[in-house]
C-alpha cells in the first residue's frame, strides 16, 4: 500500500513544480490514509483492498479523482453496505424507489421513470414527465440513501427504497 500511496504523492509532485507539488502531495496523501481509514472501518475491507479497488477505477489524475465528491465518508447510520449488486437487491426485493422530486415510485434507483408529469425547472411553464437524476446536481436533496457496493468499491447515491419508506410507517414515525 506504501508503495501505491508513493507513487500517487509523486504524480501530485509532478503535477506542479515546487512547493505547490509539495502541498498537492501531502494534501493527497492525508486524504488517502483519512479515507482509506473511515472505508475499512465501516465496510470490514482492507485499507489496501480499497485502494487497490479506486485505482482499478480511476481514468484520470490522482489529484482530481481523490475527492470528497469522489470519496465522501461513510457514515453508518447514512450508508448501505452490501457485498454487490445482488446482494443489495435482495435486501429491496421490490426494486421500487421513491423519487425526491416528484414524490412518484420509480422502477430506477437513480433516473425517474415515474410517469408523473409536472412543471420542470426549465424555463418552460409546461408540464413534463419526471425524469430526475439521483446523480444530478441537487442529487437526491438529502432524501435518498447511499449505497457502497464492496465487488465495485463505490459509494452511491440512489433514491429511497420503498421497504425503507414501510418501515418508517410501521414504526410509526413515517408520514
Amino acid at each position: 500500500m506504501e508503495q501505491i500511496i508513493e507513487k500517487l504523492k509523486q504524480t501530485a509532485r509532478d503535477s506542479w513544480k515546487g512547493e505547490t507539488g509539495e502541498e498537492r502531495a501531502k494534501h493527497l496523501e492525508s486524504f488517502l490514509r483519512t479515507k482509506l481509514k473511515n472505508y475499512s472501518e465501516k465496510t470490514g475491507l482492507s485499507e489496501l483492498e480499497i485502494l487497490k479497488g479506486w485505482e482499478e477505477q480511476r481514468t484520470y489524475s490522482a489529484i482530481n479523482f481523490y475527492q470528497e465528491s469522489n470519496q465522501p465518508e461513510i457514515k453508518a447510520d447514512k450508508v448501505i453496505i452490501a457485498e454487490s449488486s445482488e446482494d443489495f437487491f435482495k435486501k429491496f426485493p421490490s426494486r421500487k424507489w421513491i423519487c425526491p422530486n416528484c414524490k412518484g415510485i420509480s422502477k430506477d434507483p437513480f433516473l425517474c421513470d415515474s410517469g408523473i408529469k409536472l412543471k420542470l425547472i426549465n424555463g418552460s411553464n409546461k408540464k413534463e414527465i419526471c425524469n430526475w437524476s439521483a446523480g444530478g446536481l441537487f442529487g437526491t436533496f438529502g432524501e435518498g440513501v447511499h449505497v457502497f457496493l464492496k465487488d465495485k468499491m463505490k459509494l452511491v447515491g440512489i433514491f429511497k427504497p420503498i421497504e425503507l419508506i414501510r418501515k418508517i410507517n410501521e414504526r410509526g414515525t413515517g408520514k
